[in-house]
């Protein structure tokens, strides 16, 4: 990541925060979701150890086979139907890649809808509901506008919650890409003084306030 950020230095100087937001927001949100996933998975992953399913285990493995195969319509569909008929589990992991597989294919609205069902289904695990929130922004962030990114992770950037610290740097990205560095400065500086930030992150929101601060 430091090679990134050193890499458009010069440009920061030149241009305003959405300059900044376009040179480098894409590579956060790439690295912020690839933690998020395997956070999931881990979470998953102990849910399946407790209510393991041999046959639903199979049509996972086969749809995330599909999605590999870069078959992303086939995979929606394949998860789509484990996500409606699976264990507690399975249900939410498979809702969470139905809806990456539609991204993929090119049907993000549809996929927003899946992130929202999920958001509010009340019976599975709120890492999982929380999750779904959260990576609607991150979609959001470069499809929607920053107020409905805003809006749809609210509930996550309050203090001591599983997905807080991610929640905070995807909503100072917005007020970054808004143009707006002092509310960025501001939700980047309550990030760094977190005690429970993970490091990775606090990394991340020390370089975007130094880039911010150079512009």
């Amino acid at each position: 990541m430091a090679d990134i950020f050193n890499e458009v230095d010069e440009d920061v100087r030149k241009e305003k925060s959405l300059a900044l937001w376009k040179s480098y927001g894409k590579y956060v949100i790439a690295l912020a979701v690839l933690i998020v996933a395997g956070t999931a998975g881990y979470v998953g992953w102990q849910n399946y150890t407790v209510s393991q399913s041999r046959s639903q285990g199979a049509e996972f493995e086969a749809a995330a086979a599909l999605a590999t195969d870069e078959k992303h319509g086939e995979a929606a569909a394949a998860f789509a139907g484990l996500a409606e008929s699976g264990n507690s589990g399975y249900r939410p992991l498979a809702a969470l890649r139905e809806a990456e597989a539609m991204i993929a294919a090119g049907e993000g609205e549809k996929a927003l809808l899946v992130y929202e069902r999920l958001a509010a289904d009340g019976s599975v695990d709120t890492e999982f509901s929380s999750l779904a929130s959260l990576l609607a922004g991150y979609y959001l962030l470069d499809t929607g506008t920053t107020d409905q990114l805003r809006e749809r992770i609210a509930p996550l950037t309050e203090p001591g919650g599983l997905w807080s610290a991610s929640a905070n740097e995807l909503l100072a990205l917005s007020y970054i890409k808004d143009g707006d560095s002092a509310k960025a400065k501001e939700v980047l500086a309550l990030i760094q003084n977190d005690a429970a930030t993970p490091e990775d992150i606090k990394a991340r929101v020390s370089q975007l306030l130094a880039a911010i601060e150079d512009k």
